[in-house]
């Protein structure tokens, strides 16, 4: 039996964009910063169409912005976005939270998303790897819930929450405290404690992001 296995292939364009998105997501360039296909190219030592091609693919995932007539920049945030992508965030994840609890489903994929906090303890905080970790907690938590459309909903919102959480550095003093506070949220879905002091915890977790974000904005 052939138990060969074909490997995706990974093109110059795709390394060159997935190496952009994540320095991104790292809080490697400011809000508003200009991001140039040559600066690209030269950064990562590809051609120019390459580096154009990166750029507008993120531009697609509305990561980057090109503004008419001008070069493509980091997505902006302002307080009433914040308010308004939080409070999706709420609809999304307290309804997840709700049915979890309601229906004790399974949370094996949410211990294992908190592990990626747990073996980032006591490192070098590299915020990008911190910040992933963070979205594929509360990734696991929405896909427990068994709908493939809050699941849809969620993915469609979470390259804004990465590029926000990218400004969330200051608020903590590192990977440590973030991962205290998610595992303080794990063991809420327990099953045992009540739904109402559940989704109080979720909430408190979510409005205290917001707020900062909000006057870090402001």
């Amino acid at each position: 039996m052939n138990t060969s296995m074909s490997l995706e292939t990974v093109t110059v364009a795709d390394a060159a964009t997935q190496r952009l998105r994540e320095s991104l997501f790292a809080g490697g360039f400011a809000a508003g910063e200009e991001i140039k296909d040559t600066q690209i190219a030269a950064a990562y030592g590809i051609a120019r169409p390459t580096a154009r091609v990166a750029v507008q693919q993120l531009i697609n995932e509305g990561i980057l912005v090109r503004p008419p007539g001008f070069s493509a920049r980091v997505r902006t945030f302002d307080a009433a976005q914040v308010r308004d992508l939080y409070r999706v965030r709420r609809l999304i994840e307290l309804d997840a939270v709700r049915e979890i609890v309601r229906s004790h489903s399974p949370i094996a994929g949410v211990a294992s998303a908190l592990e990626g906090f747990a073996d980032l303890q006591g490192g070098d905080d590299d915020w990008s790897q911190i910040a992933a970790a963070d979205v594929a907690f509360h990734t696991a938590v929405v896909d427990a819930a068994g709908s493939p459309r809050l699941q849809q909903f969620f993915s469609g919102i979470t390259s804004e929450i990465r590029l926000l959480i990218a400004l969330l550095r200051d608020q903590y003093t590192g990977g440590d405290a973030l991962y205290q506070e998610h595992e303080t949220l794990y063991r809420l879905l327990d099953g045992a404690t009540p739904h109402m002091e559940v989704e109080a915890a979720w909430s408190d977790h979510l409005e205290s992001a917001e707020r900062f974000l909000v006057q870090h904005l402001s």
